[in-house]
């Protein structure tokens, strides 16, 4: 943990972040424009990630090895996380409704693009979603990664911390568009939670994650 705390100065706020998309258990009746959510007062380029998930927030939490799943990604391979040992990973939870999702998506397309040669590899977990929502979500833009499909949500409950946004009842919901860097040894290097209040939809915080721990650092 001394390695983390050398390269961010990270804000932990309550165990209760900005609910944003999550306690949404299911698709809303009217559609939800696709757009960028406003802009913030305050750059979150220029602010440390608010809502990071270290002890306080119980498990899994940054420090600790990733929960292992095999999923289906949109072309039908399976995608196993342990067979990605010896990358470093960029891991994403989205749905089709939130839009924080939405304006995250391009985003982690271009990081996919920008890292591939790096050997990093970026993975999308939709979760708990028909096979309609999550078609909706894949079909939205050409994407360079696998979009893994948790139709339950049973993979998205394994990486819901166990202290985090304790008023959600559905717990799946509490990791939609949150993101995580795992390490090459399978580790969780970083691990935040959405903050609607300073979202970071260009992924600044998760690029700085990604270059330390390309680095070894």
């Amino acid at each position: 943990m001394a390695k983390i705390n050398r390269h961010f100065s990270y804000l932990l706020v309550s165990a209760v972040p900005l609910l944003g998309c999550a306690g949404q258990s299911a698709r809303p009746s009217a559609p939800v424009a696709q757009a960028a959510p406003a802009s913030a007062p305050s750059d979150p380029a220029t602010l440390p990630p608010s809502v990071l998930v270290t002890g306080e927030l119980g498990s899994p939490h940054i420090g600790e090895l990733a929960p292992d799943f095999d999923l289906v990604d949109q072309s039908g391979a399976h995608v196993r996380l342990s067979e990605l040992r010896g990358s470093v990973v960029v891991l994403a939870f989205v749905t089709s409704f939130c839009p924080f999702s939405a304006a995250a998506q391009p985003h982690l397309a271009e990081l996919a693009e920008r890292y591939g040669a790096q050997g990093v590899r970026v993975v999308a977990v939709d979760v708990a979603e028909s096979d309609e929502a999550f078609n909706e979500y894949v079909a939205r833009m050409k994407l360079p990664f696998p979009v893994l499909h948790d139709p339950d949500g049973a993979v998205s409950l394994r990486f819901t911390p166990t202290h985090a946004n304790p008023g959600v009842k559905d717990r799946k919901q509490v990791v939609v568009t949150s993101n995580l860097v795992i390490d090459r040894e399978g580790r969780i290097q970083f691990f935040t939670l959405l903050d609607t209040a300073h979202f970071d939809a260009k992924l600044v915080h998760v690029e700085h994650a990604l270059e330390h721990a390309l680095q070894g650092a």
